[in-house]
């Protein structure tokens, strides 16, 4: 059975694979979540042996989908590319669905499980480990063919696959992804304190943001924009993550005064729905900062969620876009 010939007729662009044995990076997990560094993402305390999630594996087999989309946004407020389409939980969800199924057709009696991103599975270190990129300064999995522009997702199994070699580090002595980052979240090379990171900010916690994060009211893709990987990214090809109207450019004061039913006819489908519409109304409010209109402020000053009316009292959070918080 020829596993990388079923990952590409599935529709993955990259695909490796690596033994399911414990590596460094298990070490490194323990001293970022014993420093603090993961902020409110309890659910990353919950990673663990792969041997444990599926008994009996042996391999772990590692996929890639390129998602850059040649495109520039309209000025104004942004929104991290990956959120421009459709939820990639979804388009790799289908593309897993029919990998998984094709491998048990062809090696009937093993087990197969599926992770995207979902699971208690450190997606970037198995990559590098199975040689489909190189985990990058800037804490992105990057790809020779593809740059940082990458979904992953990883198969469990219990067969057992001839390995890959992992991925040299390219990355040299270039640093302009760690000088980039508009909230001086890298503590060091690799290490991202996620509390000061813009995507951290803008899904993963539930308070005030009171960063300067102006333009990225929703992810952030600055480490990615400079990296030297990625002038020459390919066009992806695939109408799923292409630009939805309004979605690579927010409009701010609709995030703000949006109700319930058009949150969900608007964004259900797509990432933009993860941190929820008072989510989306605290991200505007926070790029909008002493800027906001009097009339967005007063609505938020209303807003039945109390995180908005939180944020629309912090008021000053990030106006002036590009600068470095100390």
């Amino acid at each position: 059975m020829n596993v990388k010939a079923l990952a590409r007729a599935s529709g993955f662009d990259l695909c490796g694979i690596a033994r399911a044995v414990p590596g460094e990076e298990d070490a490194r997990l323990r001293e970022w979540l014993a420093k603090g560094y993961h902020g409110d993402m309890r659910y990353m305390e919950r990673r663990r042996d792969v041997r444990e999630i599926l008994p009996g594996c042996r391999s772990v087999i590692a996929l890639g989908v390129n998602y850059h989309v040649p495109h520039e946004p309209p000025p104004g407020a942004r929104v991290s590319r990956y959120a421009w389409g459709e939820d990639y939980h979804r388009v790799l969800g289908r593309m897993l669905d029919i990998f998984t199924a094709r491998l048990g057709e062809g090696a009937p009696g093993e087990g197969f499980l599926a992770c995207c991103d979902t699971s208690p599975v450190l997606e970037k270190a198995w990559a590098e480990r199975a040689g489909i990129g190189w985990i990058g300064k800037n804490g992105c999995l990057i790809s020779p063919r593809f740059g940082s522009f990458v979904f992953l997702a990883v198969v469990l199994t219990t067969l057992d696959l001839p390995p890959d070699p992992p991925h040299p580090d390219r990355c040299g002595s270039c640093t302009r992804c760690l000088s980039s980052c508009p909230t001086g979240a890298f503590v060091a090379p690799k290490v991202i304190d996620a509390r000061k990171c813009i995507p951290y900010l803008t899904i993963e916690q539930w308070r005030p943001i009171r960063e300067r994060i102006a333009p990225w009211a929703f992810g952030c893709d600055a480490c990615q924009d400079v990296c030297p990987w990625n002038r020459k990214a390919k066009d992806c090809g695939r109408a799923e993550f292409a630009p939805r109207p309004g979605q690579d450019a927010p409009d701010l004061r609709g995030w703000v005064l949006m109700k319930g039913p058009e949150f969900r006819a608007r964004f259900q489908d797509t990432a933009l729905s993860r941190p929820g519409r008072r989510g989306l109304a605290r991200n505007a409010l926070a790029v909008l900062g002493d800027a906001a209109p009097p009339d967005v402020l007063d609505a938020a000053r209303q807003d039945p969620s109390r995180l908005v009316r939180e944020q629309a009292a912090t008021g000053t959070a990030g106006a002036s876009g590009g600068d470095r918080t100390s």
